[in-house]
């Protein structure tokens, strides 16, 4: 038996949003059973293989311990599975149409997520050209 976490979720640290859920969850995840990694703090050699920051920053990820991966509403639902009190309620994005309606709501979160990330790095540039020496 190991104790490694059952799942590890990618998140965009720099989402604020993001971020709200990811300490929802991880203060309902008493077991410790999910390892929640911040993509934007990640090193390039921390990265999991076979991944780039894009992708992992494109859609929400989780991977088993197996290595198994779970990409958009398919993560969510694999998180929920992994949390008391959610776990019994995960099945609802196994249901046809609900799944569907679950994924069409995400992309438009995916589509504003997109904007909010380039006008935070535009801003983020600006700050950072108006205090460089000249």
């Amino acid at each position: 038996m190991t104790n490694a976490p059952a799942i590890t979720v990618f998140h965009d640290g720099d989402c604020p949003v993001c971020r709200a859920e990811i300490r929802f969850y991880s203060r309902i995840d008493t077991a410790q059973a999910i390892d929640w990694r911040d993509i934007t703090r990640l090193s390039d050699d921390a990265l999991p293989d076979g991944k780039s920051r894009e992708e992992l920053l494109g859609r929400f990820h989780v991977r088993d311990r197996d290595g198994t991966w779970h990409i958009g509403v398919g993560a969510f639902a694999r998180i929920w599975r992994a949390l008391p009190g959610f776990r019994h309620v995960a099945w609802v994005f196994s249901v046809p149409g609900i799944r569907q309606l679950a994924e069409l709501g995400y992309r438009g979160f995916l589509a504003w997520q997109q904007r909010n990330r380039r006008a935070r790095a535009a801003a983020q540039s600006k700050t950072e050209n108006r205090s460089a020496p000249t």
